[in-house]
């Protein structure tokens, strides 16, 4: 033991064991990058190996040197498959059966047949001196990646170093066998101490170089990272004001980051944006809608009215989505749709009134004029429904032409509109009947109501074209009874307008329920 203590054999194991370590440190803080794992499986093969190598030269068990031999071979065919599977190229993993079969049955054959141990070592020195021959061709042959370009020279350099001594090693103790030298221990041979004086500082040189390829090629990655990132930031920055769309980043609710013409929509400069909570812009009544909008981040459109300072409201359509997964940063479009609500409320209003003369249509008044039915049947009171035609339309028709007619329906409908009280329906049903709906209006009221329509009516002053005319206008009421149907008020209605025309037309008549 103390012949092993002051031989360099221990300070080789213990150089070989701080590769180990320090592989394994390397590995765990590199990972995923997959060549450290090989390095540090193969330098703690070369550990183990070692070990029991130094048992073996204690104990003198045959196990020993064979399983001993046969790691230290798997440790540094290892080491060079790391290399492979940095740089990207195919693994031989060949290599570790061939060599351990090669050395492994020679080693056997000593034991068995009291064999040369100076032979042994020949052949497990150009075993092992070919190994890293491999790597070092290959480190030295490719030319992409030129970031890891000097950590890469490092390795090959030192491997190419590790293999010129393990050859010298095989030529000292072939020189040894020829000439039949007498056995020496393994602290006290030349031909096997030579690795540990010069081979393993290469070999530690060579992990060295590993380490710095890894820092290099994680440097490289990072860069380019950042270089991507800061790319994507530039693109995100300039799609940010291109849009026509008011963007806003939002992260804890507050605005992180915004574009022009967002301020244009919210009415406010993008400095005072910043940081502000983005819910403050908008109505109170729609903060809640827009706070689960935020948190579901789905991209589903709302709309939403806008809060400008200046009082005035804007329309316009939102949808959040997660600016990145787990960020916690959201990020909102909002776009102006105050045209498309306006054409919108047109539509509506299309689909209410006639668009002749402004009043509501058939369909309609048939909807108010069904609730307006059952509130008097539940709350039992009157109702009154009158149907009123024009006089002689076809007439101004024919004598002042259709454009006059129109003028007549428009000025009747606007006068009639406005006689009638807030609570009642003006419509138009046809071509020149309109109806009126009272509700809560018994009979004598309708009437008084009619009386005072058809009077101003006959007073009405129409001008087309610089010609002047008169239009008149006939009526049938009647009140609603308990049993009515819209069915039966507007027949008896009907019936009661159609007596008016038959009496001589500008007059009111009354259809009493059946």
């Amino acid at each position: 033991m103390e012949a092993i203590y002051y031989s360099p054999m221990l300070l080789g194991a213990c150089l070989i064991l701080a590769i180990a370590v320090s592989a394994t440190a390397l590995w765990f803080t590199t990972r995923p990058i997959p060549a450290p794992l090989f390095w540090m499986i193969g330098a703690w093969a070369l550990v183990i190996g070692v070990v029991m190598f130094a048992t073996f030269v204690v104990t003198r068990s045959p196990v020993l040197n064979v399983i001993g031999n046969a790691l230290q071979l798997v440790g540094e065919a290892v080491l060079v498959l790391g290399v492979f599977r940095f740089i990207g190229r195919p693994v031989p993993y060949w290599i570790i059966p061939v060599s351990v079969l090669i050395v492994g049955g020679v080693n056997i054959h000593y034991w068995m047949y009291d064999g040369n141990s100076d032979f042994l070592m020949v052949v497990y020195s150009i075993v092992a001196a070919l190994l890293p021959l491999q790597a070092v061709y290959l480190l030295l042959s490719i030319k992409d990646e030129p970031a890891i370009r000097s950590g890469r020279f490092l390795v090959a350099v030192c491997l190419g170093l590790y293999s010129i001594v393990t050859f010298a090693r095989a030529w000292y103790a072939w020189e040894a066998f020829a000439t039949g030298q007498s056995y020496a221990q393994p602290y006290e041979s030349f031909s096997y101490l030579l690795p540990y004086n010069f081979g393993i500082p290469a070999m530690v040189m060579a992990f060295i170089g590993m380490t710095l390829m890894t820092m290099q090629r994680i440097l490289a990655t990072s860069n380019r990272n950042a270089k991507k990132a800061e790319n994507s930031a530039q693109r995100f920055e300039r799609l940010l004001h291109i849009s026509s769309a008011g963007i806003a980043v939002i992260r804890d609710g507050r605005i992180s980051d915004s574009n022009e013409q967002l301020e244009a929509l919210l009415g406010v400069a993008r400095n005072e944006l910043l940081e502000n909570e983005f819910i403050l812009y908008f109505k109170k009544k729609d903060r809640e809608e827009l706070n689960a909008a935020i948190a579901q981040a789905n991209g589903e459109l709302i709309d939403i009215d806008v809060k400008r300072p200046d009082g005035s409201i804007l329309n316009t359509e939102l949808r959040v989505l997660p600016l990145a997964d787990q960020s916690g940063d959201f990020i909102v479009e909002l776009r102006d749709i105050s045209h498309r609500r306006t054409l919108e409320d047109e539509l509506k209003r299309l689909a209410t009134v006639d668009p002749l003369t402004g009043v509501f249509n058939r369909r309609s008044f048939d909807g108010l004029f069904s609730r307006a039915l059952q509130l008097a049947r539940r709350q039992k009171r009157p109702m009154c429904l009158a149907i009123i035609d024009l006089d002689h339309f076809k007439e101004i028709n024919d004598q002042f032409g259709h454009q006059a007619g129109d003028v007549a329906l428009k000025q009747f409908s606007q006068f009639c509109d406005k006689q009638a009280r807030g609570t009642d329906v003006f419509a138009r049903i046809g071509g020149e009947e309109f109806a009126l709906l009272m509700p809560d209006t018994d009979l004598e009221g309708a009437l008084s109501i009619l009386r005072r329509i058809l009077d101003g009516v006959a007073e009405l002053q129409l001008v087309d074209m610089g010609r002047l005319f008169t239009i008149g206008a006939s009526a049938g009421v009647t009140q609603y009874e308990i049993g009515d149907s819209i069915a039966t008020l507007m027949k008896r209605a009907d019936r009661a307008l159609y007596q008016s025309k038959e009496e001589g037309r500008n007059r009111i008549s009354v259809a009493e329920a059946e």
